[in-house]
């Protein structure tokens, strides 16, 4: 797996690497890239048939301004919030996956770019506290523009897991304390229905997301080819 995290000066590479594991997991039960349904948009991710509705899940946000609220993970008014599931310790697919975001992001028209937001959910909540959590994504992300969700109950994040599709699991920690976390690498993009429009799994391209981006939210993603 080729390491893609050499991004421009304001994303900046994790440097707190332990000796983890990730696995990606496979997407089951995808229609497959693209859309086949009169006047939908052609795009470039994985849509499922019916669309996954993930509308009542909700976990607490612990970004700036979030105040440890419940927070739905959807998008607000017109626009969407592309949700992750993934650790600050990650030591190679996680940073991967938000440098593209923000590189999609930033190639994006500014009105397109504000109806967006960023939900990234820890599936390690004992080492992601807020400040380290919120430490990792303002690597990536202006503060106004992510929502950083954790919660220590553990059947509440595998409840939001399955709405998903998503899975994860922590491992048997060793002698140092330090442990395994697979998890799925997919990034959901979530309209304010609470529908999965479209997803994401690790290696789509910068250029790919934004194209399928301004596509829903209106353009039709011709300079992003």
């Amino acid at each position: 797996m080729v390491d893609r995290v050499d991004r421009p000066s304001r994303v900046r590479p994790v440097i707190r690497v332990l000796a983890v594991a990730l696995t990606a997991f496979s997407v089951a039960a995808v229609s497959g890239c693209g859309s086949d349904g009169e006047g939908q948009p052609e795009l470039n991710g994985m849509t499922r048939t019916p669309p996954t509705e993930v509308g009542t899940v909700s976990l607490p946000d612990e970004s700036p301004g979030g105040d440890g609220r419940s927070t739905d993970l959807k998008g607000e008014g017109d626009g969407l919030m592309l949700v992750y599931f993934g650790y600050t310790s990650c030591p190679d697919v996680c940073p991967t996956t938000l440098a593209d975001l923000h590189m999609a992001l930033e190639g994006m028209p500014a009105d397109q770019a504000d109806r967006i937001r960023v939900g990234m959910v820890t599936v390690d909540p004992e080492r992601d506290t807020p400040k380290v959590l919120n430490g990792y994504l303002g690597h990536f992300f202006d503060a106004d523009d992510y929502d950083s969700f954790r919660t220590m109950d553990t059947d509440e994040l595998a409840r939001a897991e399955k709405a998903f599709g998503a899975s994860s699991k922590i491992g048997k920690p060793d002698r140092h304390g330090d442990y395994d976390v697979s998890h799925t690498a997919q990034v959901y993009a979530v309209d304010d229905t609470g529908q999965v429009l479209v997803e994401w799994p690790f290696g789509t391209s910068s250029d790919d997301i934004r194209s399928d981006l301004e596509r829903l939210l209106g353009g039709d993603g011709s300079d992003s080819a």
